[in-house]
């Protein structure tokens, strides 16, 4: 029951809230960034829906990156993308130059997180499901709002939890993937469950990919860790993967996406900002592009 009720806030969220928030912030929130709403800057992406699975996140992409078809009506309708764009940053440490220009404030706290022992790693959601379940329901408010989770989330709504000790899997496919990521603090005698992992997780990302467009699905922390930095640090240290890992499931993202300019309120836009995430246009840079039929109506 609470997961169809929470599926019909968010569907008439999507379908309504959204929409209106696209008509009545977007000026506002862009003059943050010295913009105007006709001189927002582009993104080209090449989704490669022929390649993945199908049907892969195309919700995730249609709500983000423009279809075709769309009437001028429809445009103005649509929120803003908060997007890096990759194509930019030769490397991590050119990003970590244009974070410290927008924020002197940031790379310190990645440094004081470091320094309190946080460390940020990969991991199956199967081995923290408790974990995740904790870090959903430890605030009532956050910066995007109302937590719904706080009241109606069962740790068997997040995922089946492991009953042993198991690693992470590469994604089937290289350009088409969700990876969970985390921060974690050293615990040895931390339990999952009947599972001992020794180590406690305190922040996490659901990690989603389509072709070059990648996305924070899923972004939250602790409400106990957040004053330590670790959201920033996770941000940072996702970003150094993505531009000097070398890893091939990181290979030609060409931008990263946190929601929209709309979303939430102005301390998570701040934090979108001083993050390097910058309001973006995303259109399809292939004839293999999303169609106005992918977008809800």
């Amino acid at each position: 029951m609470a997961g169809v009720l929470k599926r019909l806030v968010m569907a008439v969220y999507h379908g309504v809230a959204e929409p209106a928030l696209a008509l009545t912030r977007r000026r506002r929130r862009l003059a943050a960034f010295g913009m105007a709403p006709d001189a927002i800057p582009t993104i080209p992406v090449d989704l490669q829906l022929g390649v993945g699975p199908a049907g892969f996140a195309r919700a995730i992409a249609a709500r983000y990156v423009a279809p075709r078809g769309l009437s001028p009506l429809r445009r103005a309708l649509r929120v803003t993308p908060m997007a890096i764009d990759l194509m930019r940053c030769p490397n991590a440490a050119a990003f970590e130059a244009a974070v410290k220009a927008r924020s002197s404030r940031s790379l310190p706290k990645v440094r004081k997180a470091q320094r309190l022992g946080y460390a940020v790693h990969r991991f199956p959601l199967s081995r923290h499901v408790y974990d995740v379940h904790a870090v959903k329901t430890s605030a009532r408010v956050r910066a995007a709002g109302p937590v719904l989770d706080y009241w109606l989330l069962k740790p068997e709504q997040v995922g089946k939890p492991a009953t042993r000790r198991i690693g992470l899997k590469p994604p089937s496919h290289p350009t088409h993937w969700t990876l969970w990521w985390g921060v974690f603090l050293h615990e040895p005698g931390h339990m999952q469950g009947r599972v001992r992992v020794g180590e406690r997780l305190v922040a996490y990302l659901k990690l989603t990919r389509v072709g070059e467009f990648v996305h924070y699905t899923d972004l939250m922390g602790h409400a106990d860790h957040l004053e330590d930095g670790v959201m920033i640090l996770m941000h940072m240290e996702i970003m150094r993967w993505l531009l000097d890992s070398g890893d091939p499931l990181a290979d030609g993202v060409g931008a990263v996406v946190y929601g929209a300019a709309e979303h939430g309120g102005e301390g998570l836009l701040t934090w979108k900002k001083r993050a390097g995430f910058t309001p973006a246009r995303l259109l399809s840079a292939s004839g293999d592009m999303l169609s106005s039929s992918d977008v809800a109506r």
